[in-house]
């Protein structure tokens, strides 16, 4: 029997709406992360990685990591 294993991550809607979301597989795509997380599609989701902000768009498909963090903003906000 194979064991499930959950991911956790966090996304930060705002300054002060952090939230821990949890995952059973570490390939999801940022649509995905989006619905857990309950933002509108149209907003730009971006792991946070080494102190910079990385876009993840919504078809993209990541590899997550335990305790990987993500922020919300709004639509345009990173090129």
């Amino acid at each position: 029997m194979t064991e499930i294993k959950t991911i956790h991550i966090f996304v930060e809607i705002t300054k002060t709406d952090h939230r821990k979301l949890e995952f059973t597989t570490d390939q999801v795509k940022g649509r995905q992360i989006k619905e857990a997380a309950g933002v509108p599609l149209d907003s730009d989701l971006a792991a946070r990685e080494e102190g910079k902000l990385n876009l993840v768009t919504n078809d993209e498909t990541i590899t997550i990591k335990e305790g990987k963090h993500f922020v919300v903003l709004p639509p345009g906000s990173i090129s």
